[in-house]
């Protein structure tokens, strides 16, 4: 959470950044942030800094799914963190809200979108719950103590939640984001669009050059690497310098057919879809020139309105992106 740091670190991180990139004016620069972590002192200050965006993991209005996720704070915290927030000059505020909770039912998530958009927030994001193999959730499905939501469940409170933030003016402009007009989350939007990333610190991923990169994870070996290593290291791959650093664990590079279906991929979760002509500038080669064995079996989901199709785009309907997953598969 990096809320919990002090604001003075978060100001050398991001004038450093400053000293070593070149960062514009009008820059997004997001903060995560947990309810009850931050006094209306350390907004101001992370403000001050120059975060001009925060995020923050409501996850629900109900004290009783909060407490189910083991969250510490409580509904009446992210009222509080929000309104702070407001005091200490953030104009683009995000709230993360969790659905398909044991025990969570349909009025409870209800309710939360309804006390989230009283709040007329900028953007929300909605995830469902995943439950893990190796976390608490994960062993007490192992040990049948806990009642997972079914999947007809999961999705009618996915479609309350969209119906209901679509009325209030929201854009829905990916699977799990919706946001103000315009307000969309610029790093959200760079993944979904295949675009490079820099990624830094312990168990950081980056994606340069059509290359992958992992950073070590273990923050003791990360350290040591750091503080031991030649600032002017460099990875090469084939001879050819792409990136400097020795925290680098492994990195993958992606074949020119990685790169399409990952854009392709990404890109259907989106409400733009894969459009045409930025595909041929990016690919320099016709969508469905490479896709045509999949043309068909596509257009049995255009038919049936799960998809949309013509001479500019392929997209995801609202319907479609119920069975996202398996449509994406097509071009995997």
């Amino acid at each position: 959470t990096p809320t919990l740091m002090e604001p003075e670190f978060i100001d050398k991180i991001i004038q450093t950044l400053r000293t070593y990139f070149k960062i514009t004016e009008q820059c997004e620069i997001t903060m995560e942030c947990n309810p009850a972590t931050v006094t209306k002192e350390k907004l101001e200050k992370y403000r001050q800094a120059g975060v001009n965006r925060l995020s923050i993991g409501a996850q629900s209005f109900d004290d009783d799914v909060l407490q189910a996720l083991g969250r510490v704070h409580k509904a009446c915290d992210i009222q509080e963190t929000f309104s702070m927030a407001r005091d200490a000059g953030f104009e683009n505020i995000s709230l993360d809200l969790m659905f398909a909770v044991p025990k969570q039912t349909m009025k409870s998530w209800t309710d939360t979108i309804k006390k989230a958009l009283e709040l007329q927030p900028e953007h929300i994001s909605l995830y469902s719950l995943e439950v893990v193999p190796g976390t608490v959730f994960g062993q007490m499905e192992e040990e049948g103590t806990l009642k997972v939501t079914s999947e007809e469940k999961d999705r009618k409170m996915y479609k309350r939640a969209i119906e209901m933030l679509i009325g209030a003016g929201f854009n829905h402009y990916e699977i799990s984001n919706t946001s103000k007009p315009l307000l969309e989350c610029r790093h959200n939007m760079k993944y979904w669009s295949l675009a490079e990333y820099l990624g830094l610190g312990a168990g950081a991923h980056s994606y340069i050059k059509g290359v992958r990169y992992y950073n070590i994870s273990d923050i003791s070996s990360y350290f040591t690497v750091m503080l031991s290593q030649d600032t002017e290291s460099t990875l090469r791959l084939g001879g050819e310098e792409v990136f400097g650093a020795d925290c680098v664990d492994q990195y993958v590079v992606n074949s020119y057919q990685d790169n399409v279906s990952e854009y392709t991929f990404t890109a259907l979760r989106t409400k733009m879809g894969v459009d045409f002509n930025y595909f041929n500038r990016r690919f320099k080669m016709e969508f469905w020139d490479i896709y045509g064995e999949q043309r068909l079996e596509f257009e049995k989901y255009v038919r049936d309105g799960y998809a949309i199709s013509d001479y500019r785009h392929i997209a995801l309907t609202p319907k479609g992106m119920d069975i996202s997953n398996k449509i994406m598969a097509l071009f995997v």
